[in-house]
């Protein structure tokens, strides 16, 4: 099992033994084994919108909250800053994710704009940027065939995109 996610809930495995999840305006960490929790602030200023793990575990991403808000990639382990991906969008990421071969971060940004944004993380560029959809968006994801085919969902439709 490498995750398991609702609008509400979204918690990913960093290693075998290890969680991590958001909480609040924090995101933590939660040993399986030790039963050890640790907790970490988010870097801008109003809270975390999602967290996602790359496919070999060396990187996390945290998407922020805030007037104009980062998505941090972190090393794992350490934690320490690796990439930042900004202006992504105006106020919140509701959802991030990494593509199946870990070249492409896409994420969604919450109200008022939900963009859609395709990035090359390690270059901390973007690659494809437009509105998602008119209405609440909650989740983007990359198919688990592609990394140039993506479905967006939220309220009251479902949305495939092809990259050109």
């Amino acid at each position: 099992m490498s995750q398991c996610s609702t609008k509400r809930y979204n918690v990913h495995f960093l290693e075998d033994d290890l969680i991590i999840y958001i909480t609040g305006n924090k995101y933590q960490t939660y040993n399986l084994d030790t039963k050890e929790i640790k907790t970490y602030d988010g870097m801008d200023t109003d809270g975390i919108g999602s967290i996602a793990v790359h496919k070999s575990r060396r990187y996390f991403a945290v998407a922020e909250k805030g007037a104009f808000p980062n998505i941090y990639i972190r090393q794992n382990p350490g934690y320490k800053v690796y990439r930042i991906c900004r202006k992504g969008t105006e106020q919140s990421y509701a959802h991030i994710e990494f593509s199946p071969s870990g070249d492409k971060l896409v994420s969604l940004g919450g109200r008022p704009d939900y963009t859609l944004t395709v990035w090359d993380w390690r270059k901390e560029r973007v690659i494809l940027k437009c509105r998602a959809f008119g209405a609440e968006v909650f989740k983007c994801s990359f198919s688990p065939f592609s990394d140039d085919v993506l479905f967006t969902g939220g309220s009251g439709h479902i949305r495939f995109w092809k990259m050109a």
